[in-house]
């Protein structure tokens, strides 16, 4: 796997992004890198700035939220009737304060509604008319009509399932997630999906739950995961990576590497994750063939979507801040 481990006498703040694990037809590899890069980017400026670890999370979230190569927001896939649902939560590593939905329809940016959940709903996790309400009360502003965030490739998805054999859901994946660290070392983590092709209504991954999905802890660090919901809720991977890390003394890359494929030998399914430890030294893992990733510390942002890739450019690069700049185009022009 990718060594991405750095040790640091002094906290450097970095954010690290994933944009879902699976596997991706090659024409959509580009659109995926692009869009990572520019969460990470867009994150990262937050930090820069002195904002706080929630915000930049929520902001690096928000942006593959509004972009239709990810499974989440516009992007979302379709549920058996070719409804979009959508999961999301977010944690605060330095409270442990968390905010989580599930089941959530016609609104583009479920990760800002968890983090009111979080903030000021006085508990954990919201679902059903009470999350409708609460998200109303809050002044969340529903799609109307509603079916907007329905996407023809969505529907061409949908049907290509509903035609084959309906044994494989992990397709190209594409939950997305984002993990911060500032100078303080203080840690957030945020996750957000539509979820898998073909699910039930009503079904609900690991996304929105804590310790499978998403963990943030300053002492322990932040994960993110991505990949068969299913599967990842059994085990609790995302407190379980944190948690033996710590107990062992080793770094997270290869406690995650170890994890992900005892899983898979154990329960079948894919699936991947971004973390940053306490250090602020970050873990790309994922045992699915594709999970485009992107971080930025400092000038330079890394990136990559097969097991072995990995890219190095400055966050300046005039190539990098043309794909940008098309990628802020594509999502305004979706809307």
């Amino acid at each position: 796997m990718i060594n991405v481990q750095r040790s640091l006498s002094v906290i450097e703040p970095v954010l690290i992004v994933h944009g879902g694990a699976g596997t991706v037809s090659e024409d959509r590899i580009p659109g995926k890198l692009r869009g990572v890069t520019l969460a990470a980017k867009v994150g990262y400026q937050v930090l820069a700035r002195n904002g706080s670890v929630l915000e930049a999370v929520e902001q690096a979230v928000r942006i593959m939220e509004a972009d239709r190569f990810f499974n989440a927001g516009y992007g979302s896939v379709l549920n058996i009737v070719g409804d979009v649902e959508m999961d999301a939560s977010i944690m605060d590593g330095a409270t442990k304060a968390t905010g989580c939905l599930s089941g959530v329809r016609d609104l583009l940016h479920p990760i800002s509604l968890a983090r009111a959940i979080m903030e000021r709903s006085g508990h954990n996790f919201l679902i059903g008319d009470g999350l409708h309400s609460f998200a109303l009360d809050q002044g969340f502003q529903f799609l109307d009509p509603p079916g907007q965030l329905v996407t023809q490739y969505a529907k061409d998805v949908l049907d290509e399932w509903k035609a084959s054999d309906q044994t494989d859901r992990s397709g190209e994946g594409g939950t997305v997630g984002a993990v911060a660290i500032d100078a303080d070392g203080n840690i957030a983590a945020a996750t957000s999906t539509g979820g898998v092709t073909g699910k039930r209504v009503g079904r609900v991954g690991d996304t929105p739950i804590i310790g499978s999905g998403t963990y943030a802890d300053n002492r322990l660090g932040g994960i993110s995961l991505t990949g068969d919901g299913d599967i990842i809720m059994k085990v609790c991977i995302a407190y379980d990576v944190l948690r033996t890390a710590e107990l062992t003394g080793r770094d997270l890359q290869p406690v995650a590497d170890e994890l992900l494929d005892a899983m898979n030998a154990s329960l079948g399914g894919t699936a991947g994750l971004v973390a940053v430890d306490s250090a602020g030294n970050v873990a790309v893992a994922h045992n699915s063939k594709h999970m485009s990733w992107a971080y930025q510390r400092g000038d330079t942002v890394a990136y990559g979507a097969s097991k072995e890739d990995f890219n190095m450019q400055p966050a300046t690069d005039s190539q990098f801040i043309s794909l940008a700049e098309d990628r802020i185009f594509e999502v305004k022009s979706a809307h």
